[in-house]
This record gives C-alpha cells, structure tokens and sequence, in this order.
C-alpha cells in the first residue's frame, strides 16, 4: 500500500515539475519586466497563461510537442552560454557568473524539457 502511494507520488510530480519550472521562469520574467523596466509583457504573461493551462488539462500531444520544444531550445541556449563565455578575454567573476547561471538555467531547463518528453511520450505510445 506505502508503496503504490509512493509511486503515484513520484508519477505526480514528474507530470507537474516542469510546469512548475517554466512558469516560475515565465512569471520571473513578466515580473522582472514589470518591475524594472515598468514594462507589460504580454509574451510572457501569454507564456505563463498556456503553461498553466496546459499544466491543468495535460493533453498528451501538446505536452510531448512542449518538451521538444523546450528541449531543443534549451540546447541552443546552452550552445549561446558557451559561445558567450568563450568571448571573455580573461576569466573573471563576471565570466565565471554568466557560466554558472547561465548553465543552471539551461541545462535545467533541458532536463525538464527532456523529463517532459518522457512523461509524455510514454502516455501517447500506451
């Protein structure tokens, strides 16, 4: 019985995770900007508004198509980190700031990307 709980519990969080983590990054941005730069952002709010919506019906497809998406977008931001740090002539705090953060975020948000995929996938091959 503590056991079935369990996995259930792991299965739930593995659905909802990446949501979370995209919409605290969309909501970091639409906050940021509206705090900042006094600035709306309707890309943003649009952004968190589908990753709810999406996070509430779990369509199956969707969900699978979100995690490519994000998987591959996190790759290529990856890729940027890497090229960017590669611009610094001498490593500083500022350079050794840019690849820490910037590979945090991105290689995080490949593997919610990828755990998205996953999840996803194996509910359209069932």
């Amino acid at each position: 019985m503590y056991m079935v709980r369990s996995n259930k519990l792991i299965e739930q969080k593995n659905k909802v995770l990446p949501y979370t983590y995209f919409i605290g990054l969309a909501a970091l941005w639409f906050f940021g900007d509206l705090l900042a730069k006094e600035n709306f952002s309707f890309v943003a709010l649009g952004i968190m508004v589908a990753l709810i919506v999406q996070a509430v019906w779990q369509n199956k497809l969707v969900g699978a198509s979100l995690g490519v998406f994000t998987t591959a977008v996190s790759f290529v931001a990856f890729l940027a980190v890497l090229s960017e740090f590669s611009d610094f002539e001498v490593v500083n705090g500022s350079a050794v700031q840019l690849i820490a953060v910037g590979s945090i975020l991105t290689l995080s948000g490949l593997a919610m990307g990828l755990l998205l995929t996953v999840t996803n996938s194996r509910k359209l091959a069932i």
